[in-house]
């Protein structure tokens, strides 16, 4: 029964060990061959783009003038937008992130419930 045993473990370290080489070489090959590929592929210039034009605060200015429109036409027409700026909640993060870490943190409480 050991005489059994260590063959059948000894052919299944030479069978491994064969198709480790296998892949190896394969993995060898294909490096090869894209290494050769990228290094003869030309790569065109990029064209230059100019920068989009932005306000102060950095925002584009057709995001600027939809807000403002928004804005006046919720509110009277004597509201002048000042800043914008991203809506942040408690802590870091938006609204969202808040109620689903603390979903997250409450679930892991299991032992306070009884069962």
């Amino acid at each position: 029964m050991l005489e059994v045993t260590l063959t059948v473990a000894v052919i299944v370290l030479v069978v491994s060990m064969l198709v480790a080489v296998v892949i190896k070489g394969l993995v060898a090959l294909l490096g090869r061959q894209g290494a050769a590929a990228s290094a003869s592929a030309v790569v065109p210039a990029a064209p230059v783009v100019p920068a989009a034009p932005t306000t102060a605060g950095g925002h584009p200015p057709e995001h600027v003038a939809a807000i403002a429109a928004a804005v006046s036409s919720v509110f009277d027409d004597g509201v002048v937008v000042v800043n914008i700026e991203p809506v942040r909640g408690p802590g870091t993060g938006s609204g969202w992130t808040s109620e689903g870490r603390a979903a997250h943190h409450t679930s892991h409480n299991l032992g306070r419930f009884p069962r």
